[in-house]
């Protein structure tokens, strides 16, 4: 197989999850990642602005009801991104979000853009974490799509230093983890949003709630916003849509 870098790396992990498409603002230290995303027939949508992709990607998650893919250059990129993926994290929606940052060698030396991005992200995402090997990209990305889509659907990110997308390793010791696939989708019955980051978040609703969803000639549907992304969605979906069965989430 030979050689690869971090970023070549990192283009083929996110398309071997099932990315199809790229919402990103190009930038540094991401140009050979997008680059690469291009070359493997990702369709590549490049915004104006960092939050600008962020929301697409939210709005591609709601519609295609898989995780979307936003990427930002480092710094002050990054740091625009957020607004986007703070709604995603409101919204229950699947979303893999991921940011350069300053090479692992000038950590805490302000290099040249470098925030403390990881501690941005955390209180907005499931899930938040930094590679710093290159080997472990594969890994670790398979696992962001998995807390993105798993328990109650959300944002994750993903901090990328410059010098590990620099690095380069043979392919053939790196393995490639399958396409992650929900078994256990979440339940879309009686469940309400709560403020928890648990991939689990939810709870019963109490009788007086259930009480009132049952209100009036028709029975109505209490759910919780992570229910789009569960397979009966589509089932009720359009029932809930033309307001022929009411439904308060």
């Amino acid at each position: 197989m030979g050689s690869i870098t971090g970023s070549e790396l990192l283009a083929k992990s996110l398309k071997a999850q099932g990315m199809d498409t790229l919402f990103y603002l190009m930038g540094g230290p991401m140009l050979e990642t997008e680059s690469a995303c291009i070359k493997l027939g990702v369709r590549a949508i490049d915004s104006r602005h960092e939050q600008g992709a962020a929301m697409m990607a939210h709005a591609y998650s709601r519609l295609t009801r898989r995780p979307g893919v936003c990427m930002a250059s480092s710094g002050p990129g990054t740091i625009n991104m957020a607004t986007g993926v703070a709604n995603a994290f409101v919204d229950a929606a699947p979303l893999v979000a991921v940011g350069g940052t300053s090479p692992r060698v000038y950590f805490g030396m302000d290099a040249f853009q470098e925030v403390d991005q990881l501690s941005l992200y955390k209180p907005i995402t499931k899930w938040a974490t930094r590679i710093l090997d290159a080997k472990r990209i594969p890994d670790v990305v398979a696992t962001a799509f998995r807390q993105a889509t798993s328990g109650r659907p959300g944002p994750v990110f993903l901090d990328l230093p410059g010098d590990v997308l620099g690095e380069v390793v043979e392919e053939s010791s790196v393995p490639m983890p399958a396409h992650w696939r929900s078994a256990s989708p979440p339940t879309s019955s009686c469940l309400i949003r709560t403020s928890s980051r648990s991939p689990n978040a939810g709870t019963r609703m109490t009788s007086p709630r259930r009480a009132c969803c049952r209100r009036g000639s028709r029975a109505s549907r209490c759910t919780s916003r992570a229910a789009w992304a569960t397979p009966t969605a589509p089932r009720w979906l359009p029932a809930a849509r033309s307001g022929a069965r009411p439904t308060a989430t």
